[in-house]
């Protein structure tokens, strides 16, 4: 006979009852022939022991504020203690399953032979006589395991899970093996554990279950296909009204509100719980961590033992991301440039003094759906191979020319175009000769540091980094986190250094900007605060020591320059359209070709850097002859796109607090002694204001500025 049989399977029933019985009486009455004693034996060398591992668990990732990013998991379950599961719940899985729980040991002899009984007579499977101490080792074994046999309608598996169900009431309480049942058993869509199928069909935790509910969820695990309410709404209700009827019997539900309850629907508030950062709100940023992880030995030995820690492991992982700052930053990058342009472009926003990542966002999808405009390639972290970051590189030769004591009236002859010859790296390396251009033909002067800085003369800085030495600015760089993206290595020792020549990332160069604001003390920037689980914390994540990279002084100084880039008495200033009315600084960028535009700026509270580019390549797309929100660009400069995405992110990121002031810098940025000297490039009736010793306050330009030159100077100016 096959084992379904009903004879067959009343015959092996009758079988682990007796030889069960037998193995439990056997120490006080003995044995009683040589078949029953070697039976006993067989039975009483099964293991008891069941080695219980914890089960799978989906990792989440929460923001700052506690609330929920992402999560990961192979199989979706939340262990939560009994305490966490709503008494409904627990009596209606008791009343459907083992209504004798509580009464009965490990096994119930009664109820697996009334079970067979009722089989034979129904001519088929109706009962299956497991109590929820079986139930809950047969679960144990299919998942630590994965042991089909688990599952398998036979008299081995019946002896096994009988021999381990002993062993566990022995060492664990009721309450104990009820919830770790109710914590393992599958509910359905994808859900494990009642805590999973709360949220999937409910869109509650298991504590807030009702009885109506909890009724539902108890009459699945017989059948999760079958009374799928999802998709089987009809025979999911019959069902339920089963298990309330059942409740009604063994009288932990009153019988009218049972019939009442018959009466109402299944109340269906399905809430999906998808697996990785794709339904993120901010995809990007869970992008970010979720490489962190990977690359965190502290969570297993390779890249794939922490892969599968963080999708089984249970992890709570808590992260630098706020909220507010993260919406402020999306809505920015999605409303100045929409999806659908050519170019794209990311911010990356750091707190100063802290290092925390307080948001990343890109104007793409995340996923592979190019026509839906989607990426995977993380443009907040520099892409694939990094981003040339053009002028915002002028901050670092600007810094390092400050701590060598430059004075701000060096004067320097800044023509359209310079030959230089003899620049040196550390150590005196020998490194070439450079012929930077200006933005446009004709643009030159005569420049002091400051109002090159703010109207970002390159043949200026060139001169300035000849004078200086490229070592000095690529030495302060590094020490602020600038390395080549693809290689981890510092960047490149050249002479264009000053103009942004290697390949970097907003975040690199956001974080970077944050020591000024810090007044000359960099953190790194890092996205995780700490890791746990519900035994516990793992770690305090990568929370950076933050270190001094600057003086003080130099520091402030250079933050003083920066804030007239975008609030200074220049009419020319590359940053006025940056402008948030409250203390900023900032530097444009554009580079070599229109490769791409940046805008990097902080308050004290925040700083971000923004890139925009064509993810194609800028070499090869530049942004030239761009259309973006109706709007025609014949170029893209730092002033235009980049500051506007800047300039929303910040007033949102900042509104309602309060506005804070930079310590140790003047509100009032004084003007360049050297503003009125001759400039082949600027008419008469444009020229600043004569020289001015005392402060002034930054008048509103009647046109719009320039924009951030080409090379990371400025456009051709508007006469």
């Amino acid at each position: 006979m096959r084992s379904g049989h009903p004879f067959a399977r009343l015959f092996a029933l009758c079988i682990v009852a007796g030889l069960t019985l037998a193995g439990m009486a056997l120490p006080f009455v003995g044995g009683v022939g040589w078949f029953a004693g070697a039976a006993t034996d067989s039975f009483n060398d099964l293991p008891s022991k069941l080695d219980a591992p914890p089960p799978q668990q989906r990792s989440q990732l929460l923001a700052a504020d506690g609330t929920p990013i992402a999560s990961f998991f192979n199989q979706d379950r939340a262990v939560v203690p009994l305490s966490q599961i709503s008494p409904a719940m627990q009596h209606a899985i008791v009343a459907i399953e083992d209504s004798r729980f509580f009464q009965h040991g490990a096994l119930d002899l009664q109820g697996t032979l009334r079970a067979a009984a009722t089989d034979v007579s129904k001519g088929g499977a109706v009962q299956g006589g497991s109590t929820l101490t079986q139930q809950y080792v047969k679960n144990v074994l299919l998942y630590s395991e994965h042991d089909r046999g688990a599952v398998a309608d036979s008299l081995t598996r019946k002896l096994r899970e009988a021999r381990y169900a002993i062993g566990v009431e022995r060492r664990h309480t009721k309450r104990e093996i009820l919830n770790g049942y109710l914590n393992i058993v599958y509910f359905g869509e994808g859900a494990y554990g009642v805590e999973a199928a709360a949220r999937r069909y409910f869109g509650v935790h298991a504590r807030d279950l009702t009885v109506g509910q909890s009724a539902l969820l108890a009459g699945l695990v017989q059948s999760p296909t079958t009374y799928d309410p999802l998709r089987h709404p009809a025979a999911a209700k019959a069902r339920r009204d089963v298990v309330l009827t059942r409740m009604a019997q063994v009288h932990v539900l009153p019988v009218a509100e049972a019939a009442r309850l018959r009466r109402t629907g299944l109340g269906l508030h399905p809430k999906l719980a998808p697996s990785g950062c794709a339904a993120s709100a901010a995809p990007f940023f869970c992008d970010y961590v979720q490489q962190q992880l990977l690359d965190d030995p502290a969570l297993g030995p390779t890249r794939a033992a922490r892969q599968q820690r963080l999708f089984t492991g249970g992890l709570q992982i808590h992260t630098t991301l706020d909220p507010k700052v993260q919406r402020a930053a999306q809505h920015a990058v999605d409303r100045v440039v929409p999806r659908g342009s050519r170019a794209a472009t990311a911010i990356a926003v750091v707190r100063p003094g802290d290092g925390a990542v307080l948001a990343l966002a890109v104007d793409r999808g995340y996923g592979n759906n190019v026509q839906k405009h989607q990426t995977r390639v993380n443009l907040a972290l520099g892409g694939q191979s990094g981003f040339q970051a053009g002028s915002t590189f002028k901050m670092f030769t600007l810094a390092a020319a400050l701590q060598q004591h430059v004075p701000l009236s060096l004067t320097f002859a800044a023509p359209h175009q310079v030959h230089l010859h003899g620049f040196r790296g550390c150590g005196g390396r020998p490194l070439g000769s450079w012929s930077p251009k200006n933005a446009e033909d004709g643009e030159g002067g005569t420049f002091g540091l400051v109002r090159a800085t703010w109207e970002s003369v390159n043949t200026y800085f060139a001169k300035l980094e000849h004078k200086i030495g490229v070592c000095a600015p690529w030495r302060l760089a590094t020490r602020t986190g600038i390395t080549e993206i693809l290689r981890g290595t510092p960047p490149a020792q050249v002479p264009a250094f000053t103009l942004g020549a290697d390949d970097t990332s907003p975040l690199q160069v956001a974080g970077a900007y944050a020591m000024l604001a810090a007044r000359g003390t960099f953190c790194a920037p890092y996205g995780v605060r700490s890791i746990g689980t519900v035994t516990g914390p793992l770690g305090a994540g990568h929370r950076s020591e933050c270190r001094r990279v600057l003086p003080r002084r130099v520091a402030d100084r250079t933050t003083s320059i920066l804030r007239g880039v975008i609030d200074g008495p220049d009419p020319r200033r590359t940053g006025a359209s940056a402008s948030i009315g409250r203390p900023a600084a900032g530097k444009t960028g554009t580079t070599d070709s229109f490769a791409a535009a940046w805008f990097t700026g902080f308050t004290p509270q925040l700083a971000a850097s923004v890139w925009v580019g064509d993810p194609r390549g800028g070499a090869s797309h530049p942004l030239t002859n761009l259309r973006v929100n109706g709007r025609f660009y014949p170029h893209v400069y730092g002033a235009d796109l980049p500051a506007a995405v800047w300039r929303a992110t910040m007033r949102g990121a900042l509104q309602g607090t309060k506005v804070a002031h930079f310590h140790g810098v003047a509100r009032h940025i004084t003007r360049d002694r050297t503003a009125g000297v001759h400039r082949t490039a600027l008419p008469r009736t444009h020229r600043p204001a004569p020289p001015h010793h005392g402060p002034a306050t930054a008048p509103q330009p009647a046109t719009v500025p320039g924009r951030g030159h080409g090379h990371g100077h400025g456009p051709p100016h508007q006469h």
